[in-house]
């Protein structure tokens, strides 16, 4: 903690710090300056909550690629303030989260009927977060206040990037449908006079009244809907065969079931963990900042796998319609689910699914070097990287989750519950003493949840 920070800048009265104000001194002191920051910082957050919420709503493989991308800027964006932040006087009040106006605000907004509808939303909420960076950067001593200009500068790389791409998917959306032409022209303009609320409410302090204007009718398909929106005829997905408990064992997933390129299709169908974790990125509230930076870039990985993993079976010559993939979403609205829901979820991917996944990736890149195959053997290599970090993850905030639901444990009876619920799963152990001695043996344990492949088969 600085020593120096001495002001609250979540709750110092915004009246005087009004970047239009063109009354106000032309120059920034650093409490101004952290006021300012803070607002940026919780509206980037919320806009990575907005972005990570609606991939699971989304029905293309790439558009949610894209989003998983966005999602993670807007996490780093966060963090860069959040890093300069540490050196300016104040104090954050982190675990207290976004402020309610400006949640409200971007939630408003992400409650949209259609998927073209939420793009106009957002493209005009980044948009305009981006003019609120211009406008501050223009402010900004170059001298005294470097290093946040800095940062800002960082952050400004990913205008052009974002604000190209994002109003693709508007511009044709409705070019033979005049209805929708209509709900993206409505929608847009309610963002408008939605986000007039936040600049109101951030130019006003503690002193402004929200006047929210009439929700447009329509029911919301995002974010974070029971049932993610998959593309079937692209991505088939799979019907889950009893069985088959074993993770991957049914013949009916791959055509590449007696082959070492078997682990470019686990990779494949990773954007249904992807999926899950952008559900406990949306729901999970009260956490340290630090669990969602590190939460941003596990998910952002996740997509990252599963692409890598389709462009390498491309390249190879097969075709995503001869594979099976997984949903990540939990069949279920958030209010329904249980308080384990999250936690267990965390625990069993980052105790289990990933530890277990590490002799594979060893061994496939070894063969695939021995095949000749060097960018697939370097897929697996890249691929551990990011997973030991996971593992590191799940060690770190796992029971952080769980002290939520007033469950105290450690990471290491954290590990050995979720192994013996997966043991559980498979119906390995006719008792919980038989399923504890099974999760003891980690290498034993992962043989029986999850199949081997065959290396030596290319």
């Amino acid at each position: 903690m600085n020593e120096h920070r001495e002001v609250n800048v979540f709750d110092k009265d915004r009246s005087e710090i009004n970047l239009s104000d063109s009354e106000h001194s032309l120059y920034l002191r650093p409490k101004e300056t952290a006021c300012l920051l803070t607002d940026l910082l919780w509206v980037e957050l919320e806009l990575s909550r907005m972005a990570f919420g609606w991939l699971p709503a989304v029905k293309e493989f790439e558009t949610k690629v894209q989003l998983g991308r966005y999602g993670y800027l807007h996490n780093q964006h966060a963090k860069l303030l959040y890093e300069r932040l540490g050196e300016l006087p104040g104090s954050l009040n982190e675990k207290q989260g976004s402020p309610s106006i400006t949640r409200e605000v971007v939630e408003r907004i992400s409650l949209a009927p259609s998927e073209a509808a939420f793009f106009a939303g957002y493209t005009y909420a980044v948009r305009k977060l981006f003019e609120e960076y211009e406008l501050l950067e223009e402010r900004l001593d170059p001298i005294l206040d470097a290093p946040t200009a800095d940062k800002l500068r960082y952050i400004l790389v990913d205008r052009n990037e974002m604000l190209k791409w994002l109003p693709q998917q508007v511009q044709f959306a409705a070019t033979e449908d005049p209805v929708l032409a209509r709900e993206i022209t409505a929608w847009r303009n309610y963002a408008k006079a939605v986000w007039t609320n936040l600049i109101e409410s951030l130019n006003s302090g503690n002193h402004y009244s929200p006047v929210w204007p009439q929700h447009l009718t329509g029911q919301a398909i995002g974010p974070v809907p029971m049932n993610s929106a998959w593309n079937e005829e692209r991505f088939p997905l799979y019907k889950w065969n009893p069985a088959y408990k074993q993770s991957y064992s049914d013949p009916s997933l791959s055509p590449l079931q007696d082959s070492v390129k078997q682990m470019h299709y686990i990779n494949a169908t990773e954007m249904g963990a992807a999926e899950s974790l952008c559900y406990l990125y949306y729901a999970v509230s009260e956490m340290k900042l630090e669990f969602y930076f590190d939460t941003a870039r596990h998910l952002w990985d996740e997509v990252r796998h599963c692409e890598m993993g389709v462009r390498r079976l491309l390249q190879m010559g097969y075709k995503t319609e001869a594979f099976k993939f997984f949903k990540g979403s939990p069949g279920k609205g958030l209010k329904d689910l249980t308080q384990e829901w999250f936690p267990n979820l965390y625990a069993g991917l980052t105790m289990v699914a990933e530890p277990c996944s590490f002799i594979k990736k060893r061994k496939s890149a070894e063969h695939f070097w021995q095949f000749n195959d060097a960018l697939s053997a370097i897929h697996c290599e890249f691929d551990m990287v990011d997973e030991r970090m996971h593992v590191e993850f799940g060690k770190k905030w796992g029971p952080e989750l769980y002290k939520q639901i007033n469950d105290i444990i450690t990471a290491t009876e954290m590990s050995e519950r979720a192994r013996i619920r997966r043991i559980e799963e498979l119906g390995e152990a006719v008792s919980l003493e038989e399923a504890k001695k099974i999760a003891k043996n980690f290498p034993g344990f992962c043989g029986l949840s999850t199949i081997e492949l065959k290396y030596n088969q290319y």
